[in-house]
C-alpha cells in the first residue's frame, strides 16, 4: 500500500510524455502500413493512459500539496502540458488507427478542459511566483506548452469534418488553437535561445529537454498539415486560408529539419564528448516524442502539399523512432523493477 501511495506522491507528469511518444509512434505506423505494431502501440498507450490518469486524479486530491509545489516550480510546471498532449495524442488514435471518431470526441472535449485548466494555472503562476533568472529556470521542455496547446489544434483539424453542420466552428477553433501554439513557440524559443547563447549549462542539464525544441515544430507542422487536408472537406472561407496554411506549415517544417542535425551535435558533446552516463528519466520520452511527430508530420506534409518525395524521409526515419522508444520503453521498465526491488529491500 505504500509503495502505491509513494507512487502516487512522486508521479512525475513527464510520465504522460509516454503516452504522447507511444501515440504518435502508432500513427506514423498506422500511415505508413506497420498496422500490426500501430495497433499494438494503441492498447499499450490505452493501458498506460488508464494507469496514469487515475493517479494524476488521486494526486490531485490526496497530495494537492506536492501537485501545487510542482506546478508553482517553473522548472517543471510546463511539463503538465503533457497531459494535454498524451489525451488528444491517443483521442488521434481512437481516429486513425481504430476509427472510433465517437470516442475521439470525448478525448477532444476532455484536452480542451485539460488545456484550459493547466494553461491559466501555470502561466498565472509562473507570472506572480517565479523571481529566478532566465539561466536558471527556461529549458527545452517549457515549449511543451506549444506540444500541448497544438495537440488540441491536432485532433479539431482531424475531427473536423465529423461535426456535420458544426464542422466549421470546430475547424475555427481548431486554427485558433494552432496560432496560439505558434505564438508560443515564438516566444518560447526566443527565451531559449537567448539562455542557450548567453549563459553555459552543464552537459547533463542538456537532453532530453531540448529535443522538444523539434517536437514542437514538428506537432505545428503536422497541425498545419491537418488543417490543410480539412480545409477542402469543410470548405467555406477557410478555403481562403489554404495557401497561407501550406506556406506556414512549410516554414515550421524546415526550422524542424534544421534543429536535428544540431540536435545531434549536441547529443554528442554532451554523451561523447563530456562522457555522460545515461540514467534512465521520465523526461526520456521527451526525446522519443519528437522522432514519432517528426515521422507523422512528414508523411501529412507530403499528403497537404502534394510533394510525393518527402514520404522518403519517414520511410527511414520511422526505424529511428522505433529503436528510440524500444530502448526507453527498456529502459523505464529495467528502472521501475530496481526502485521496487529496492523499496521492498529497505522494508525488510
Amino acid at each position: 500500500m505504500n509503495l502505491v501511495s509513494n507512487s502516487i506522491k512522486g508521479l512525475h507528469p513527464a510520465y504522460f510524455a509516454m503516452v504522447m511518444s507511444t501515440g504518435i509512434i502508432s500513427i506514423a505506423s498506422n500511415l505508413l502500413g506497420f498496422t500490426g505494431i500501430a495497433c499494438v502501440l494503441f492498447y499499450i498507450n490505452i493501458i498506460a493512459y488508464a494507469i496514469l490518469l487515475p493517479m494524476l486524479i488521486l494526486r490531485v486530491f490526496i497530495f494537492w500539496d506536492c501537485l501545487y509545489k510542482d506546478l508553482s516550480n517553473p522548472k517543471l510546471s510546463f511539463v503538465f502540458f503533457t497531459v494535454v498532449a498524451g489525451t488528444n495524442v491517443l483521442g488521434a488514435q481512437f481516429v486513425t488507427v481504430v476509427n472510433q471518431p465517437e470516442i475521439a470526441k470525448i478525448f477532444w472535449y476532455f484536452g480542451i478542459f485539460l488545456w484550459t485548466a493547466i494553461s491559466l494555472s501555470t502561466f498565472s503562476i509562473l507570472f506572480f511566483e517565479c523571481t529566478e533568472g532566465i539561466e536558471k529556470v527556461v529549458h527545452g521542455g517549457w515549449l511543451i506548452a506549444t506540444v500541448g496547446t497544438q495537440s488540441v489544434a491536432v485532433l479539431g483539424g482531424i475531427l473536423a469534418p465529423e461535426f456535420g453542420g458544426n464542422g466549421s466552428f470546430v475547424m475555427f477553433a481548431s486554427f485558433v488553437w494552432w496560432m496560439i501554439g505558434a505564438f508560443l513557440y515564438i516566444i518560447l524559443i526566443t527565451l531559449l535561445f537567448y539562455r542557450l547563447v548567453f549563459f553555459k549549462f552543464a552537459p547533463e542539464a542538456f537532453v532530453p529537454p531540448y529535443w522538444i525544441n523539434m517536437g514542437a515544430l514538428a506537432i505545428t507542422t503536422l497541425a498545419g498539415a491537418v488543417l490543410c487536408l480539412s480545409i477542402p472537406k469543410i470548405g467555406g472561407v477557410f478555403s481562403d486560408f489554404l495557401t497561407f496554411t501550406k506556406g506556414f506549415t512549410l516554414f515550421f517544417w524546415s526550422f524542424g529539419t534544421w534543429w536535428i542535425p544540431l540536435l545531434i551535435i549536441l547529443a554528442f558533446w554532451k554523451y561523447i564528448f563530456h562522457k555522460t552516463a545515461f540514467k534512465y528519466s521520465p523526461l526520456y520520452w521527451g526525446m522519443v516524442f519528437p522522432l514519432g511527430m517528426y515521422t507523422a508530420c512528414t508523411i501529412k506534409l507530403s499528403q497537404a502539399l502534394e510533394l510525393p518525395f518527402l514520404i522518403n524521409i519517414p520511410v527511414y526515419f520511422i526505424y529511428i523512432a522505433f529503436t528510440a522508444w524500444t530502448i526507453i520503453f527498456i529502459s523505464m521498465i529495467i528502472s521501475m523493477l530496481k526502485a521496487a526491488t529496492a523499496k521492498e529491500t529497505a522494508a525488510t
